[in-house]
């Protein structure tokens, strides 16, 4: 199996964070030209509006180091806060579901931690895929058969 990136799409997190960046101010200022807040709502929002603007900045530049590597005997999760490499010996199980909204997850089971793969991480086909041959290559427990008939179905 040939080494593959998988990139975590920040889309689903830029669009609104950006039109909350554009809009809150402009909501504040109309709030303030025409009802004059007192100075400390202002520096309040003010407050609530840098704090939110870095955090976005925050998640931002978390979501772009996010990538996932399927290699040979490793699955890799890389982001800046660290790399976990799983080899099938730590695997003890990988369940495939879909969520409440109707995306598809892979949740990967180790001792003592749970990895999830989205369909945030693109390109997602290509990404379930390899992940099925990874499973059945080292045989690790799933709900692959059964998951595999409910898309069929």
């Amino acid at each position: 199996m040939d080494e593959h990136d998988y990139v975590y799409q920040l889309r689903p997190l830029i669009v609104p964070a950006v039109m909350f960046l554009i809009l809150y101010p402009l909501v504040i200022g109309g709030v303030h030209f025409f009802n004059k807040l007192p100075i400390i709502e202002l520096r309040i929002l003010i407050g609530i509006y840098v704090t939110a603007a870095f955090g976005i900045l925050f998640l931002w530049v978390i979501g772009k180091s996010k990538h996932v590597y399927i290699k040979d005997r490793q699955i890799v999760f890389r982001s800046l806060l660290g790399t976990h490499i799983l080899e099938p010996q730590d695997i003890r199980r990988v369940a495939f579901y879909f969520d409440g909204k109707g995306q598809e997850v892979a949740q990967i089971r180790t001792g003592g931690k749970l990895y999830y793969l989205s369909e945030f991480y693109f390109p997602f086909p290509e990404l379930m895929s390899d992940l099925e041959i990874f499973i059945q290559k080292y045989d690790l427990r799933s709900n692959l058969e059964s998951y595999a008939g409910l898309i069929q179905s």
